[in-house]
């Protein structure tokens, strides 16, 4: 009985959800993925940079 009314409500919500649109889609995908890269990029540079502080102190 609880299982039923379970999914009953789950398929309540899936109807009342806002689904974005294509074009919404689209954009929200490629602007994850330039900001993965971005962050990617940044982090890749930061991390040359303490291994090159490291190389130059440490490991004469």
């Amino acid at each position: 009985m609880k299982l039923f009314r379970y999914l009953g409500s789950v398929r309540q919500e899936m109807r009342d959800t806002t689904w974005p649109t294509r074009k919404e889609l689209r954009h929200d995908t490629s602007t994850v993925v330039w900001l993965s890269i971005l962050f990617a990029a940044y982090f890749a540079i930061i991390d040359n940079g303490i291994q090159w502080l490291l190389n130059l102190f440490i490991f004469k």
